[in-house]
């Protein structure tokens, strides 16, 4: 058997253990929908009452945002601290199911190794509800119903976005993904962090990489190979000139 064959069995053997077996899509994808119309819903009814002065709070949400899902990612899923069921779900799953050189999913069932599990989606959902409460009391329905709109559009993007860099080559060069320049290189900067050597150390952000800029953990992977066949090259041993002339036959 060929060895790419072999590693494709050996892929898709690992993939199936870590498959839940009560897992639905279907469901999983249904109550996302639900809980995100719903969401959106009422903050269409409180965004009636906004005012222009209100707007400042959605770049101040999507900077908080894209802190916590950098710390979350670097400091809660790549590291075995509580709660551990999100280091098991992310390093031991999804680092498990997807490396660098294999992350396209198999069958739309494997999107479970993709996709936030179903109590991360809860406690975003039941966290958002005090927090507008606390913002409608303070700031007024309007700069509540932009946090909840900001909220739920950025969460959906992040669990877009992770989902699209999964699927085959395929399906993003059929809708003309990969030669948006932004998208690719969004793309190559989430491949690189699916390197087993890289994934505690780089590229933490999903859709924006704003915080990995800010704290100089962004990398870029052609050039961090580049180094890394460089170093090898100069820490490399030179051969000495004897075994040099008797290698290439003189006397």
């Amino acid at each position: 058997m060929p060895m790419q064959q072999q590693d494709a069995d050996r892929r898709s053997s690992r993939r199936t253990r870590l498959l839940a077996p009560g897992f639905s899509l279907r469901r999983h994808l249904t109550v996302f929908a639900v809980l995100a119309g719903g969401g959106l819903g009422v903050a269409g009814c409180l965004l009636r009452r906004a005012r222009v002065v209100d707007l400042w709070i959605v770049p101040a949400y999507l900077l908080v945002a894209n802190l916590v899902e950098y710390g979350v990612h670097r400091g809660l899923m790549h590291r075995p601290l509580w709660p551990r069921a999100l280091y098991r779900g992310h390093t031991l799953g999804h680092h498990r199911a997807f490396h660098h050189d294999s992350m396209e999913i198999a069958s739309w069932r494997e999107l479970e190794l993709v996709m936030m599990p179903w109590f991360t989606i809860v406690l975003f959902f039941a966290g958002m509800g005090p927090l507008v409460m606390i913002i409608a009391r303070g700031l007024g329905a309007g700069a509540a119903g932009l946090v909840l709109l900001t909220g739920i559009t950025s969460f959906v993007t992040y669990e877009g976005m992770h989902a699209v860099y999964h699927l085959p080559a395929a399906v993003r060069e059929r809708f003309g993904l990969d030669r948006h320049r932004w998208f690719a290189w969004l793309y190559r900067h989430h491949r690189h962090h699916h390197r087993l050597a890289r994934m505690r150390w780089v590229n933490f952000n999903i859709s924006c990489p704003l915080a990995d800029r800010l704290f100089g953990t962004i990398e870029d992977g052609p050039h961090w190979q580049w180094e890394r066949e460089r170093r090898a090259r100069e820490e490399r041993p030179l051969t000495p000139p004897v075994a040099r002339r008797r290698s290439s036959g003189e006397r």
